[in-house]
């Protein structure tokens, strides 16, 4: 019966969208231009990356004349965040008509009524856009006295610096949705150990900042011997309202590849990503920094060359799309402890004005332009870590060094 019914409902929406809605939009759209669309609102990395790319795409293009955009949603991924977009958006929050947009979308995105809010799409050139932009978002005056009170009550002064970590599990995406296991397990090759994490924050706590873990839903919490500087908001502190000031008041984000790493983002906040799977796809702002999970063979254990990887169809990206063939082939290798400080140091020495050395420079650009330059705009994407890429040349650009070294590096 209640598979009936929701037939009934799907074939009464759209008829009404048919009959009533379109009709009146086209009417009315030679006068004044009515855009619809559906906000990316469940999980907090497309909240943030989606709203904000079609607000700084207003930046570049300016807002169209005679245009109203209206956006619905329902149960945001992080509350201070959706408030925030409504202060320059108009978000309709409600149930009903998120369920009802849901069901016009498939026939809305053949109009010209519908808007996208691409993020991941191929006609969004995401690296020029975010450094020909600037931030939209801004905390309010009442927001900043908030934000400051909660780091007095983690022990963080007005004059302290800090920088946030964060190591991607499968504890939130299964207790968020744990009807969907078998897709998670699947996508457990993104997740990451938060211990290979500490010696980066213990050194960010000896440089004299704190370091904050960040997360929700974490599968464990962090040790108590740590430095005392090293804090474990994602299991003792957590809230979204810090979650948003955090990212967007550190000093970098020292990353995984997770949806949280949109927040800083979006408030123009350097990224230092570890363990980044897609050696063919960069990050967003040309002053973040990454490094790349290593790649080998399931079979005899042996470490390969991302170009070979890469060649055998092993994990390919271009803007909006990744290809993960070869899965029985290859496997990730998660980034050390000492790579992962690597990137660390790389991250605070470019901060502090250190350019890298000129052949760590060089191997940078050579890397853009041998993995990046499918991009359009990848002159615009994040380098390569001057450590990591020093460490690893052989890996990167097996073309150097003898074909028995590079096969069985």
């Amino acid at each position: 019966m209640r598979s009936i019914l929701q037939k009934f409902y799907h074939i009464t929406a759209r008829a009404f969208l048919a009959v009533i809605v379109l009709p009146v939009l086209w009417l009315v759209d030679p006068f004044w231009r009515f855009r619809l669309g559906l906000l990316h609102y469940q999980r907090i990395g497309h909240l943030a990356a989606n709203t904000d790319a079609f607000l700084r795409r207003q930046q570049l293009d300016g807002k169209p004349k005679r245009t109203t955009y209206i956006f619905v949603a329902h149960d945001p991924a992080n509350r201070q965040l959706f408030e925030m977009y409504r202060r320059h958006l108009n978000i309709i929050e409600s149930r009903v008509l998120s369920s009802l947009f849901f069901i016009w979308q498939p026939m809305m995105k053949e109009t010209r009524f519908w808007e996208r809010m691409p993020w991941g799409s191929i006609d969004i050139r995401r690296f020029h856009l975010m450094n020909h932009t600037t931030k939209t978002l801004a905390f309010t005056p009442e927001e900043e006295a908030r934000g400051k009170a909660a780091l007095a009550d983690m022990g963080i002064g007005e004059n302290d610096w800090f920088v946030c970590f964060h190591a991607r599990d499968g504890a939130y995406f299964r207790q968020w949705r744990p009807q969907y296991e078998d897709h998670w397990a699947s996508r457990d090759f993104k997740n990451c150990h938060i211990e290979n994490y500490i010696k980066a924050a213990e050194y960010i706590a000896e440089q004299g900042g704190y370091a904050i873990r960040m997360g929700a839903f974490t599968d464990m919490p962090l040790p108590e011997n740590l430095h005392p500087r090293v804090i474990d908001y994602a299991t003792k502190h957590r809230s979204d309202f810090m979650d948003i000031y955090l990212g967007a008041s550190c000093r970098f984000f020292l990353a995984s590849s997770s949806g949280i790493n949109m927040i800083p983002m979006i408030f123009d906040k350097p990224i230092a990503l570890a363990n980044n799977y897609l050696s063919t796809m960069g990050i967003y702002h040309s002053y973040d920094l990454v490094s790349l999970r290593r790649i080998r063979e399931r079979a005899t254990g042996n470490v390969v060359s991302f170009r070979k990887a890469i060649d055998e169809g092993f994990f390919s990206a271009s803007i909006g799309s990744s290809q993960s063939g070869k899965m029985e082939v290859f496997e990730f290798i998660e980034n050390t402890p000492d790579e992962i400080l690597d990137l660390t140091i790389d991250m605070m020495d470019q901060l502090d004005g250190k350019a890298p050395d000129p052949e760590a420079a060089a191997l940078q650009k050579r890397y853009a332009d041998e993995y990046l330059s499918h991009h359009e705009d990848y002159t615009f994407a994040s380098r390569i870590s001057p450590r990591f890429v020093t460490r690893h040349r052989d890996l990167l650009f097996p073309d150097d060094v003898p074909s028995e070294l590079a096969s069985s590096a």
